[in-house]
């Protein structure tokens, strides 16, 4: 695997190329290029959507393809609860922008296990913004003896 290393400045007139894969790949830090001296895979830990490297004397933007989600609305703190418990018992990705809450289609019966919250199927750029385990500070319950 080759390492790369993001770039913060582009010198002007250059070419950037975009190397679009899969949000999986990125998660895991390796993706696959074909160039005309056979296929690399190249490392992209650290590196997210939009991010730009040096590779093979190119520069590259790594993109992100957009996938297949369910998208349910929230619409009060009740359902919000609700909706958190079922999809943190599922141990799944997550995205929430406002009051809106993504999360991948990767099991065909996600819709019906989460059918009573009304959940759409769309296609978006899913990046995951909440995870389990939840990071942050933690009460901790001591019982008194």
């Amino acid at each position: 695997m080759e390492n790369v290393v993001k770039v913060n400045s582009i010198p002007d007139g250059v070419k950037v190329h975009d190397l679009v894969t899969d949000r999986r790949s990125i998660e895991m830090g390796r993706v696959k290029v074909n160039l005309e001296d056979g296929m690399h895979v190249i490392s992209v830990k650290g590196l997210r959507d939009g991010d730009v490297f040096l590779f093979k004397d190119r520069y590259w933007r790594l993109v992100q393809m957009e996938e297949k989600v369910l998208h349910i609305s929230l619409t009060d703190s009740v359902e919000g609860f609700r909706i958190g418990f079922a999809v943190g018992n599922l141990h799944m990705k997550a995205m929430i922008s406002g009051k809106e809450l993504y999360i991948p289609f990767e099991n065909p019966n996600l819709p019906n296990l989460l059918a009573s919250f009304n959940p759409r199927i769309e296609v978006t750029k899913f990046i995951p913004n909440v995870e389990i385990p939840i990071e942050g500070d933690v009460v901790q319950f001591v019982a008194d003896h």
